[in-house]
């Protein structure tokens, strides 16, 4: 007699239990729906749930998965880790909700990491003996946090990233740590198993929000630091502070070479704005911020910084506040009331400029991409590249075909990220349409006649109009231009022609039925030109 669990019957019992009703409900379930992309990769995080559950107890409600904008989330989550210090066991975490975010499916040049956590608690027993003695000062057995974010997004095309850390407690602060850098990688040239980090940064800011915290902590602090002449208080003890770190990074001084403790210009702008800035908190209780003053950005030198602490504020330029650097630059009321008004014809086109840019990315304003488009659209016809790149940017999703309108426009004045659209609007517009567009930008062009005197100059102007920088992207009028440098025998004009046709083959059959008409007028002025001009004279033995 078979064993009820040979080999033989194992598959057909696993699917028995994977698939329950699959025989009764065909009309509305099929093997496509269990084993979607959704489905296997949330059985895998369950897996991964399984194994952690032989490292610390845990439940929760349910578990999502949608690949398509990079999302996973759980809610109603529990977790006993029975740290060795909780004898009692009265550790417990929970949280509401739990979401785990990439980049969207869409989005094949970014990198994201990002876990937002909501409605999440802990007692304080799940503290090691050390941290619980703040808790225990601020008064609290249950730790509760509203909200947790950590979130890193990077792009790979520029190496830049922006990080953010946020975390809200209850009655007692909000910290927000955010950090924009230019560009972000290791050095592994000279040892790959220890690459040295190569980090330009643009802005760093801190910023903490006293939610009942100071009541406490100003208790612990020195009286001189929060009463009346904190700022003479300070400005002895920060100041001695940095002078005597000076002083230690100097090394032996030899004499006549200066004070070693002196403090240095940057350090002097750090010391005076907390000498300002900290008895302001001190006077409202409300927010802190430490933020740094960089022109643009700038190369952190980690190894630097270490053997000389100076450097850090030469490079970062710290500064303390009261008032994020972001809330100082919002648009004045009068500037936004007249944008939106009868007045709005009356703004310079700088102004227009700064609204409209406002408007659409919803940076410094609201968000009214609309009202954006009509400050910026005459200034986008008249040439202004900023402008026609914000209205494609706004438009990419809302409207692909105007958006490749005004990022052919955008080229054309030769702004930067133009191209890098075109190329991302033509992956999901038919190529029909991509060459009606470009007629209509590019159909009454007058072409230079002073670019056939020479092959370079001819291959320059089909080269800038294949890619769309200096000159608005026109497949016809590139092909035209190749044309006639590889007739004359230049290997980069046959090189773009190449390009093109292939273009067009791996569009399809109705994209070659568009091209040939375009293609049939390029032909018909490149012999009109080469006979014309005589190019073979020119051009010829």
């Amino acid at each position: 007699m078979r064993r009820l669990l040979a080999p033989e019957f194992l598959a057909p019992a696993f699917f028995a239990a994977a698939l329950p009703g699959l025989s009764t409900a065909q009309d509305r379930l099929t093997l496509l729906d269990l084993f979607s992309v959704d489905a296997v990769v949330q059985r895998f995080v369950q897996s991964g749930i399984l194994a952690l559950r032989t490292q610390v107890d845990l439940k929760y409600g349910d578990l999502a998965v949608d690949l398509r904008t990079g999302r996973l989330t759980l809610t109603d989550v529990r977790l006993w880790p029975l740290p060795a210090w909780d004898e009692d066991g009265n550790c417990e975490i929970a949280f509401d909700r739990m979401t785990v975010r990439g980049a969207p499916i869409d989005q094949v040049d970014r990198l994201r990491f990002k876990v937002q956590v909501t409605g999440a608690s802990f007692h304080s027993d799940c503290l090691p003996p050390e941290a619980r003695q703040a808790t225990g000062m601020l008064g609290l057995e249950t730790v509760k946090l509203p909200r947790v974010t950590l979130d890193v997004d990077y792009g790979v095309p520029a190496s830049d990233a922006v990080m953010r850390l946020y975390t809200e407690a209850t009655d007692v602060a909000a910290v927000d740590l955010t950090a924009n850098f230019a560009y972000v990688w290791f050095d592994g040239s000279d040892d790959m198993e220890e690459p040295v980090p190569v980090v330009f940064l643009k802005d760093a800011t801190l910023t903490v929000e006293n939610r009942g915290a100071w009541d406490v902590v100003k208790g612990l602090l020195p009286p001189p630091l929060t009463a009346e002449g904190s700022a003479l208080f300070i400005e002895g003890a920060l100041g001695g502070m940095l002078s005597e770190m000076n002083r230690d990074a100097a090394g032996p001084v030899e004499e006549g070479e200066g004070d070693p403790s002196a403090l240095t210009d940057q350090q002097r702008a750090f010391l005076d704005s907390v000498t300002t800035h900290w008895p302001a908190f001190v006077a409202d209780q409300k927010l802190l911020v430490l933020q740094t003053e960089i022109d643009g950005d700038v190369y952190v030198d980690f190894e630097l910084i270490e053997d000389d602490p100076r450097e850090m504020f030469e490079a970062l330029r710290p500064r303390l506040s009261t008032i994020p650097a972001r809330s100082t630059d919002l648009l004045p009321v009068a500037l936004l009331s007249q944008a939106m008004g009868p007045d709005a014809a009356t703004m310079s086109p700088a102004e227009r400029l700064q609204v409209g840019e406002a408007l659409i990315t919803g940076t410094r304003a609201p968000r009214d991409v609309s009202a954006g488009m009509d400050l910026l659209m005459p200034l986008a016809e008249a040439g202004d590249g900023a402008a026609a790149l914000l209205m494609s940017e706004a438009l990419e999703v809302r409207d692909p075909e105007t958006a490749y309108r005004w990022a052919l426009l955008a080229g054309k004045a030769g702004e930067t990220g133009a191209t890098a659209r075109l190329d991302r609007l033509e992956r999901g517009l038919p190529l029909a349409t991509v060459l009606e567009i470009q007629n209509r930008v590019s159909g009454e062009d007058t072409h230079p006649i002073e670019a056939l005197a020479s092959l370079g100059l001819i291959r320059e102007q089909a080269a800038m109009r294949l890619s769309g920088q200096g000159q608005a992207r026109s497949y016809g009028v590139a092909a035209l231009w190749a044309m006639l440098a590889k007739a004359a025998g230049d290997p980069e004009a046959a090189d773009i022609l190449q390009q093109i046709d292939e273009t067009v083959r791996l569009s399809g059959p109705s994209a070659m039925q568009a091209w040939t008409t375009t293609e049939a007028d390029a032909s018909r002025l490149a012999m009109q030109v080469w006979v014309g001009q005589d190019l073979p004279a020119r051009f010829g033995p």
